[in-house]
Order: C-alpha cells, then structure tokens, then sequence
C-alpha cells in the first residue's frame, strides 16, 4: 500500500488581503508617526476646521473595544482603524477615520458601532443618575481608490415616538482628486502610487501597456514630491514628515510594482527622492542640535567635536556625536 505524501502544500496568498493590510498599516504609521501640526492640518482639510497647528495636543485613542452580544452573552472585540482626539483651550474633540479598498455597504453601520463604543468608555452620567452623555467621535470614510459609494452615507434611526435623526459619514475618495487638491491633506499624498494598481492588474496588461504605465506612474510620482516639497513650504509637514512620507511612497510603490521590470526607473527615482529626504532630514536634526550644543553644552572638549563636525565629518559620525530627535 502507497505512503501518504504528508508534505504540506504551500498556503495561497491571499492577495486582497495583504493588499488592504499593506495599506492600512501604512495609513496608520503615518499618522502616528507624523508630527502633530501635520495631524492637526490633516483633520482641518477633512473637516474644514480651523485647528491651531502649533497649539493643538494630539492623542491617538485606543482602538480596541469589547462588546458584549446580548442574545447570546459572549463578548465580541472590536477594532477600529484611527481614534484621534484633538484638545486645546475650550475644546476637545475626537475623530474616527475607517479606511476601505473597495466599496462596502455595511461599512456605515460598522463605523456607528465603532462610534458606540468610543463615546460610551467616555460616558458621563448625571447627579442623579437619570441621564447618560455620550460624545460621538466625527467619523469619516476614507477609499484608497476609486468608488462608487455616495459622498455622504447615512443610518436613519427611527424612534417610537415617531422622531428619526440621521447619522451621516462623509466619505472621502483619495483617487477622485488631483495630486494638486490632496496637497492640503498631504499626509495621504503618498496613497495616490495606486493610481495605476487597478488598470496594471487587468489580465490584457502586457509589457507594452507596462512601459506606459510606468511613464504615468512617473509622472504621478514627480507631482506627489513636488506637492510634497509644496506643502513644507507652506508649514503643513515639516522635514521628519517629508522624509516618512517619501520613505513610504518608496516602500509601497516597491511593493506593488517592484516585480515588474517596467518599473526599474520609476523605483530607482523613488529610492532616491526618499535617500535625499531622509538626508536633509538628518541634516536639519544635526543642526538644531549642534546650535542646542552652542547654547548649552559647558562639556570640556565641546568646541574641538563642534570644530570637527563644522570641518566636514559625515552625517553618521555626527548623529553618533550629537543626540538629535
């Protein structure tokens, strides 16, 4: 009787998946990584509000949740995407922002039940005990490409006394707007690389079509820096954040077109947009922190390191000498 193979077969990739994870995780390593003014300008432009940038204190909230089921008791955990609270004289506010690839028509309900338990960890509960207040965060649905989901959708909540009120979850759709338009919310800049994803993964897409689409992507890339640029100019980002979100323009461009040579030059440009962001980066740390050295420092032996670094010594010698942030 023949042996039973036993060698396991390789799992399949489930591409969708590592797809929305890979842009997910770098949506909220963004954001959290990002300087707060940059969080603060982002929030204004999704909710055209008006936020101090230097002022505003930033706190990404916990974004798991339990929740009981009440018909069979068991508890059930929720996590969501982004739970951001913006606070400063005479206001606190909190913000959800859920991320999707494709459309999902049950995605609003998901985003109210996120809200649910968010404001209710937050309740407050009168003197008497005869009323509970709970806080809504501002939500917002944000699609990485394109959709066809309404710009705003809604829960209408119907009450036995015959009152409804309506519960409305603006959408945003990164791909229906110009590089230029995104310039204000520049920490999604790096999300329109997907521009060509859909379009480059038809099954007729061969090498011709791949070279043309790789021009695109260059060109699509080109805008995305120079807005990029733009937007530190204008004091939305400042050198940190230019360097993160070039560095992760590069890494998800790489990891959606890396595997097709079409796509050498566009990848060899990214890497180095990325290089000379992280190096002026490095630069304008080193910097402040040789002028904090001037100041402060009364080390015996401070002025000959300053003298050496003035002379020329590398950027990496100078980031072991000098502690920079």
């Amino acid at each position: 009787m023949p042996k039973k193979n036993n060698i396991r077969k390789p799992k399949k990739r489930n591409e969708k998946r590592e797809t929305a994870q890979l842009f997910d995780l770098t949506l909220k390593c963004i954001l959290k990584e990002a300087s707060h003014p940059a969080v603060v300008h982002l929030i204004n432009s999704i909710h055209k509000k008006s936020y101090p940038l230097q002022t505003t204190s930033v706190k990404f909230e916990p974004t798991e949740h339990i929740k009981k089921i009440l018909k069979s008791g068991k508890l059930q955990k929720i996590v969501s995407d982004i739970v951001v609270t913006l606070s400063g004289q005479g206001f606190k506010d909190t913000y959800l922002i859920e991320a999707q690839i494709k459309d999902d028509a049950g995605m609003v309900l998901r985003i109210f039940n996120y809200s649910v338990q968010i404001a209710v960890a937050g309740k407050t509960i009168s003197d008497d005990g005869s009323c509970m207040e709970i806080d809504m965060p501002a939500p917002t649905l944000l699609y990485f490409e394109e959709s066809k989901t309404k710009d705003i959708v809604s829960i209408k909540m119907k009450f036995p006394d015959g009152e409804s009120v309506l519960y409305n979850v603006p959408t945003l759709k990164i791909l229906e707007h110009s590089v230029s338009e995104l310039e204000g919310m520049a920490l999604l800049l790096p999300f329109f690389v997907l521009k060509i994803r859909k379009e480059l993964k038809k099954r007729n897409t061969d090498s011709k079509k791949r070279k043309r689409l790789s021009k695109e992507l260059d060109g699509y890339v080109a805008d995305i820096v120079r807005s990029l640029k733009e937007s530190k100019k204008n004091n939305y980002i400042n050198e940190e954040d230019l360097a993160l979100l070039l560095n992760k323009l590069y890494h998800m461009s790489s990891e959606l077109y890396g595997k097709y040579e079409e796509f050498v030059e566009v990848d060899m440009n990214l890497k180095k947009w990325a290089k000379s962001g992280v190096r002026e980066a490095i630069d304008k740390a080193v910097g402040r922190a040789v002028n904090k050295a001037r100041k402060e420092s009364r080390a015996e032996g401070q002025a000959e390191l300053l003298a050496l670094w003035e002379s020329g010594v590398s950027l990496a010698e100078a980031k072991k000498i000098f502690s920079f942030s």
